[in-house]
């Protein structure tokens, strides 16, 4: 039975149910993300944090529910999963994890709050306050990882993440590239350009403007004014064309050899 649930939960060609249950599953996934991006609107934010707006508790519960769903799916993963160890060892099961985790943390401080009045707090009070809302803030930048959700109901998006996983060291070879190129041409600009120039006030900003000039972004709001900085900047867009043209054809010929290989293997 143990066995029978646990493909029931991760194999939605296990049963008829099954693929309604990964179904309901891709459908509160949406609903979560759209919940999501709609509080940050300023005309529906109210909806979503004033309890005093008539909409306030029917989207409340409608956000508990599809966090319910997800509790009772990861539990049941919990329980029926081979091992203890390799539940955790699996990166899915910890993204689940941190994505309804901000939930509960805000319930857990609602339940908590008595609303004290401000003006009645001691400084301690007031310290402690402060570091709590710090904390939820950081939650509820967790609940981005819910659109990963969506990774484990795609085979071609697992293959992917494996690929990647297999190519590793060809993007950290490209990382590593980009690093030196970045802090190398950062830094001379910022030599060269510092004393004229404000835009370039510390070697951080002479980096920030080498990265997108190299990826050949070009925002345009940090440019060299003198002729000695335009001449660097000539040569960090010359040679930032030939840097993204050479590492790639080894990774993209990584990549392609890697991903015909996992197909291959996922189909056997």
């Amino acid at each position: 039975k143990r066995k029978a649930v646990h493909d029931f939960l991760l194999n939605p060609r296990s049963s008829k149910i099954a693929t309604v249950w990964h179904s309901v599953d891709i459908l509160f996934i949406c609903v979560s993300i759209a919940f999501l991006i709609m509080e940050t609107d300023p005309v529906l934010k109210d909806h979503f944090t004033d309890k005093r707006d008539p909409y306030y508790n029917a989207i409340y519960g409608i956000n508990a529910f599809v966090i319910s769903f997800f509790t009772i799916d990861l539990v049941l993963r919990f329980l029926t999963w081979p091992t203890f160890l390799s539940f955790w060892k699996n990166i899915f099961n910890i993204l689940d994890i941190l994505s309804i985790l901000p939930f509960y943390v805000g319930l857990i401080a609602d339940l908590t709050d008595g609303n004290p009045a401000i003006d009645a707090m001691s400084d301690t009070e007031m310290d402690q306050m402060g570091k709590r809302y710090v904390v939820l803030r950081v939650c509820r930048i967790f609940r981005i990882i819910r659109i990963f959700k969506f990774v484990r109901h795609s085979q071609d998006l697992i293959l992917i993440v494996r690929v990647v996983v297999h190519a590793k060291k060809e993007l950290g070879l490209l990382v590593i590239l980009l690093g030196i190129f970045t802090i190398t041409f950062g830094s001379i600009m910022y030599y060269v350009e510092h004393e004229v120039n404000d835009q370039f006030n510390s070697i951080m900003q002479g980096c920030w403007w080498s990265i997108v000039t190299i990826t050949t972004v070009g925002y345009g709001e940090v440019v060299p004014s003198t002729p000695g900085g335009k001449f660097v900047g000539s040569v960090v867009l010359t040679l930032g064309i030939v840097f993204l043209a050479l590492p790639m054809t080894i990774i993209v010929s990584k990549f392609s050899s890697v991903y015909e290989k996992e197909k291959g293997d996922s189909k056997d």
